[in-house]
């Protein structure tokens, strides 16, 4: 059983994030969506309160087959680490092959043990060496084959665009979210007046 863990803020989910979910889908028996909680490092993770969020990755993810969006970090109000939901999930699934999602940009700098999973990540060195990745890159973004962690596979997905800080700048410019995120999360966005400041 190959289970891949999807973290990230989802603030808010976006279409990119459904692009990655779609690719990756068949590849995988279950993908996790795990919505970290609030994060000294990333200050866009705690700008809403855990409700809003919660709604809108179950919006989002839930009812997509083999999509399990765990909101542990929400409901608790903590955050864990990614070698603490590492051995979360082998406890959970102890015969199972975990794999984490990310970027490229996450791994950049990695043959000078420079990347952000080096420098951000609690035990980064340890989590270097024994995770499985699957990196995901973009159009206009090479990763160097030298900055690869040992057990990593790369998928080049066309037409991924977007970000959640995007998202949000064009929202505090009153520009258009069309093609950035879903109809519904516009809509929820926009009925609950989320960030606007």
């Amino acid at each position: 059983m190959k289970i891949a863990i999807f973290g990230g803020s989802f603030n808010p989910p976006c279409n990119h994030h459904l692009q990655i979910v779609a690719r990756l889908i068949h590849r995988f028996d279950r993908i996790v969506v795990f919505p970290c909680g609030i994060r000294r490092d990333k200050p866009s993770a705690n700008i809403l309160i855990e409700k809003y969020r919660m709604e809108m990755a179950d919006t989002v993810f839930g009812g997509i087959p083999k999509v399990q969006l765990d909101c542990f970090d929400l409901i608790n109000k903590v955050y864990t680490p990614p070698h603490d939901l590492q051995k979360r999930y082998e406890n959970l699934f102890p015969s199972a092959q975990i794999w984490h999602i990310v970027g490229g940009d996450i791994v950049a700098g990695g043959r000078r043990q420079d990347s952000e999973i080096h420098r951000v990540w609690h035990r980064g060195n340890d989590i270097w060496r024994e995770f499985n990745f699957t990196i995901i890159t973009r159009p206009g973004y090479k990763v160097e084959p030298e900055d690869m962690p040992p057990h990593a596979e790369l998928i080049r997905i066309e037409g991924i665009f977007g970000s959640g800080t995007m998202v949000r700048l064009r929202i505090a410019r009153g520009e258009s979210l069309d093609g950035l995120v879903p109809p519904n999360i516009i809509k929820y966005i926009q009925e609950h007046k989320l960030y606007l400041e």
